[in-house]
């Protein structure tokens, strides 16, 4: 099964999953863009017209979901935190000092603003309000560690929740 759209173009898979994927320019990061649903019948046209706005609104939906981990910083035991408590025992001190692109005196938030956009992983079968629609994976160096932290996007943009993969 396959659905044609404007901008992803022919969506189809070998096993009746759609799938699409591409490298996109968001601002000045290269981030590998998929969009993956289990069937046709699961993805309306209106849910694949709103992924494909995200995709040309990546730099703002960025911006949403490093405001999102800053609200939880001093948070205990929220994401963000356990990310930046992670990355603070595992990196070696001069990785760490290399990886930041920001020095403003609080290194928690020169941590959450230095992070890679790695990934965006679209869902349009998940078109529900409070459903992942959209996830942005994040590292902060992604040649020393695996541990990401993510940002989840419903349909309307909004961050529904953060997650960390240490």
């Amino acid at each position: 099964m396959s659905i044609e759209h404007d901008f992803f173009g022919l969506l189809d898979g070998d096993d009746g999953e759609l799938h699409w994927s591409e490298g996109v320019d968001a601002g000045d990061q290269y981030v590998d863009v998929d969009l993956r649903a289990p069937s046709e019948q699961s993805v309306t046209d209106e849910a694949l017209d709103v992924a494909a706005a995200m995709v040309n609104s990546l730099e703002q939906l960025d911006s949403r979901a490093r405001e999102a981990f800053v609200a939880e910083i001093g948070q205990e035991g929220s994401n963000a935190m356990l990310y930046l408590t992670s990355q603070f025992a595992e990196l070696d001190p001069e990785i760490l000092a290399e990886s930041l692109d920001y020095d403003s005196g609080d290194r928690d938030i020169d941590v959450l603003r230095s992070l890679k956009l790695l990934r965006v992983g679209f869902h349009p079968h998940h078109s529900g309000s409070e459903e992942q629609f959209a996830v942005f994976e994040y590292a902060l160096a992604p040649d020393e560690s695996d541990s990401i932290l993510s940002a989840s996007f419903d349909m309307q943009g909004d961050v529904v929740s953060t997650d960390v993969d240490a």
